[in-house]
């Protein structure tokens, strides 16, 4: 199994999950839709609708600290399958490389093999090193969350809008 495996395996990991929270959010919905039409329908008092919990400005602490560290982890993940894609290369890649390297840079061949060597004979079969830089995007809006939360929070809590018609938001 190769890294390409494992990046594949996490990101449908994710779909999944988001599929299944969403799912089961609009099944709640619908449910309660549901609820409302039957008790309407019978002339009944039609259930109250949920009040909406007063916002705390530590929502965006949560928020912050979540993203912060799933970029941290994304960076730790990335950067442990970019190290184990190395491999050391064979005597005959080395071998092309320093005849290629002599060729292009117009050296003698010894010394294209002596740089290939200092270079660690090391070839990469997967992503670099570099793909870890896709991790400062969750880490950066985990910073925004926390930079915002200790300079722009006001400390007064306030409550969110009530929802409209059939659990909508006006």
């Amino acid at each position: 199994m190769g890294p390409e495996f494992v990046m594949i395996f996490f990101a449908a990991t994710g779909l999944v999950i988001v599929g299944m929270v969403l799912f089961s959010r609009n099944r709640k919905q619908q449910l309660m839709h549901e609820e409302r039409m039957a008790a309407f329908e019978k002339g009944v008092a039609v259930p109250p609708v949920q009040e909406a919990r007063p916002w705390s400005p530590r929502v965006y602490l949560l928020r912050g600290l979540i993203w912060s560290f799933v970029g941290a982890a994304s960076i730790i993940c990335l950067l442990g399958v970019a190290a184990s894609s190395r491999r050391p290369l064979s005597a005959s890649d080395q071998a092309f490389e320093a005849k290629r390297l002599s060729d292009v840079a117009g050296i003698s061949y010894q010394e294209a093999i002596r740089l290939v060597e200092k270079d660690g004979g090391l070839h990469h079969d997967g992503p670099t090193e570099a793909i870890a830089l896709l991790g400062l995007i969750p880490l950066a809006v985990g910073m925004a969350y926390l930079v915002f939360y200790y300079t722009g929070s006001s400390g007064t809590p306030q409550v969110d809008p009530a929802p409209g018609p059939a659990g909508m938001l006006n």
